[in-house]
């Protein structure tokens, strides 16, 4: 049985968490407080986190996570739903924004849609660092952290294989953000109102302080009806 909890009425709004994180966290930042208000709010963990942190490693592919997804969205019926992911939950996004499915619109905060082996120097020291701390501590979660940054840089990124659309995709990222130069580089030849910069806000704030970008993900999620 799949676990989750939901909130509010409306139509459905799934949220996905960033690496290292899990579902309740979305309570705890005030996140569930004021979306709950206009929409009918799912939240979950991804395979190795929260209550799913002793899922299989076969299920800690970009596309498995993506997969997750969309098992949510059947679970609860959904005809039509929005999703919003943080840091590694908006690269699943982007992966199930590429593919023929009843995902509507989507807000990625703080992510890129580009292929990780993009970052892959970056992406081997986290998933070393990772390995090392668990190996350290004896702690299993932080082995699966580094199994899912290694099996993440098979990913091919989803830049060419959307349909970039304002009223369909939302970037919300912040200027001092370690993706920011990067992910303005890469969607530099799409649509320019995909990209919504927060300024003076980093990767960790964008997703702790709600504050810097609630309106603009609920005058997205209102105004595109």
């Amino acid at each position: 049985m799949m676990s989750y909890l939901t909130f509010g009425k409306g139509q459905d709004l799934i949220l996905g968490h960033g690496m290292a994180q899990n579902k309740n966290l979305w309570l705890e930042n005030g996140w569930i407080k004021e979306l709950s208000k206009i929409r009918r709010v799912h939240i979950f963990d991804f395979p190795g986190h929260g209550d799913n942190l002793n899922m299989d490693e076969s299920n800690f592919s970009v596309q498995k996570m993506a997969n997750y997804i969309l098992e949510i969205s059947n679970d609860i019926k959904s005809e039509s739903f929005d999703y919003m992911g943080f840091s590694m939950g908006a690269r699943a996004g982007f992966e199930l924004a590429s593919c023929e499915n009843n995902l509507n619109r989507i807000i990625s905060l703080g992510m890129h849609p580009g292929a990780p082996y993009l970052e892959k120097k970056r992406f081997n020291k986290r998933a070393k660092a990772m390995k090392n701390l668990g190996e350290k501590t004896g702690e299993k979660k932080y082995i699966i952290y580094s199994k899912i940054f290694e099996k993440a840089l098979n990913w091919e990124g989803a830049i060419d294989k959307i349909s970039w659309k304002n009223e369909k995709h939302k970037i919300i990222i912040g200027e001092n953000d370690d993706n920011y130069e990067l992910t303005k580089s890469i969607m530099k030849n799409k649509d320019k109102k995909v990209l919504f910069t927060l300024e003076g806000v980093n990767h960790k704030n964008t997703f702790n302080e709600p504050k810097h970008s609630l309106s603009a993900i609920i005058n997205f999620l209102q105004d595109n009806r």
